[in-house]
This record gives structure tokens, sequence and C-alpha cells, in this order.
């Protein structure tokens, strides 16, 4: 093996995030990269026990144990349960982790900030390039609305549509948008309500709108994926760059130098 080589594994393989990466995976050439393990839950395993990588077949496991000698960093988009445990038995291996996993609480959230003391994570709601641009335009918008104090003569409205088995609404990416105007506020001790609206339906891959609402005029921002290609981009490209990080907790602005 390249000792250059970066092993990965995927947790939630059969996922709609998880087939996006293996299909990227197979049908370009990254340097340095290699799928090395996935799992799955057992009920998955019922329906799929393989899956082909460029031309061979990698048997799926339902527990990260059974790959943990396998990869180094694992990207995981399952679910707050889910990922907790793998955070901790990746703390107990000293492997890096890739979340992309989104609904956690607050109590999880301390859980995954507490054990980046031991490993290197990166935690984010959404890995494309165009909603992370979208975080740092709104930051400076949120800038504008306050050297101006106009934090009150606007009214802050965030609708997202998502496929309707997404479980989490408002989605994480919502929330990551609401979070970065309040914490842009907070800079300048204002305190405003952002409401977060949420339509599930079909198979929808993900809209965010921010809506900002004047006397007698709007402003508003809108990112439309139109696939999935970008988010699986967006997760290789994390995981490289974690690649080289001993412990921490990072974003995608880290990753992507926003």
């Amino acid at each position: 093996m390249n000792k250059n080589q970066i092993r990965l594994a995927i947790a939630g393989i059969n996922g709609r995030m998880g087939q996006s990466i293996l299909k990227l995976l197979n049908t370009q050439t990254i340097k340095n990269i290699l799928l090395n393990g996935v799992i799955e839950t057992k009920s998955s395993l019922k329906e799929k026990k393989k899956i082909l990588y460029k031309s061979n077949f990698l048997n799926i496991k339902s527990n990260l144990i059974d790959i943990i000698n396998y990869f180094d960093i694992l990207i995981d988009f399952t679910n707050p349960k889910s990922t907790i445990e793998h955070l901790h038995i990746c703390k107990s291996y000293n492997k890096k982790i890739v979340i992309g996993t989104t609904g956690f609480s607050i109590q999880q959230k301390l859980i995954i900030k507490k054990i980046s003391k031991n490993i290197a994570i990166i935690l984010s709601s959404n890995f494309s390039l165009g909603i992370n641009i979208l975080l740092k335009i709104l930051e400076n918008i949120t800038k504008i609305f306050c050297k101006n104090k106009l934090e009150n003569k606007i009214d802050i409205d965030i609708i997202e549509k998502h496929h309707k088995n997404k479980i989490d609404a408002p989605s994480g990416t919502a929330l990551s948008l609401k979070n970065n105007i309040i914490k842009t506020y907070k800079k300048y001790n204002f305190k405003k309500k952002i409401k977060c609206h949420s339509i599930r339906a079909a198979d929808l891959y993900g809209e965010h709108n921010v809506l900002f609402s004047f006397i007698g005029e709007q402003i508003e921002l809108i990112h439309r994926a139109s696939n999935r290609k970008s988010f699986a981009e967006g997760a290789i490209k994390a995981a490289i760059w974690l690649y080289t990080k001993k412990t921490g907790m990072y974003n995608m602005s880290n990753v992507l130098k926003i």
C-alpha cells in the first residue's frame, strides 16, 4: 500500500449520500484515495450485502469494529445515535471522522466537541461549495444590517425543501444558516427572531431560501442542488484535508478557506 494513501470507510453506504460518494469514487480517479471499508445497519444488509468498488466487491459490515483496522478516516452519514457510537469507537482507535449526519441534540454536540480534543473531526451540515459561500454572504449582509441599525426593520425567514423521507426539520443546513445570522447579531449585541419553514416532498435534493423582508422590498438568496455530486465531492475533499490533522473540531469553512 502507498504510504501516502488515505484509506476511507463509509458509514451509511446504502443511504443517499453513501451511494453518491460511492458513485463518485467509482467514476473519478482521486489520487491517493482508497475506499477500504463500508458499514450499514443490520436491517439494510438483508437487501444488500456487497458493493462494487472499482473492479472489486466490498462486503458490507454492520459493526464498525469489524473494519477498524482497514481505514484511516470514517465518513459518516447515518443518524445521531449511530454517529455518536461510531465517534466513541474512532476515539478508542485514534481514527479521524468526517460527520455529515444532522439532527444532533445539544448534549450530542457537546460529546462531539469533547471528543475532538482526542481526534480530528469535521462536522458539517452541508458539504457543498455553494452553501458555504452562502454562509459567508449571510455574515456580510448581517453586518451591514447591524452597522446601519436595521435589525428591527427586517423580517428574516428561511425556507428549506427536501425529499419526503428526510427526518429532521428544519434541516441541519437551515439551522446553520440561522445560527450564522444569530452569531453575527450577537457580536453587535442585537437579538433577532428568525423563522424556519420546512417542506418535505417527493425526491427533492435540497433547496434553501433566505428571505430578508423590508417595507416595500425584499432580498432573496437561494441555493438549489440539482444532484448530490457537489455534496459527495465536498465530503471527499474534507476527508483529504482532515488527513493531516491530529485533533480538533473543524467545518467546511476551514476546508474551503472561506
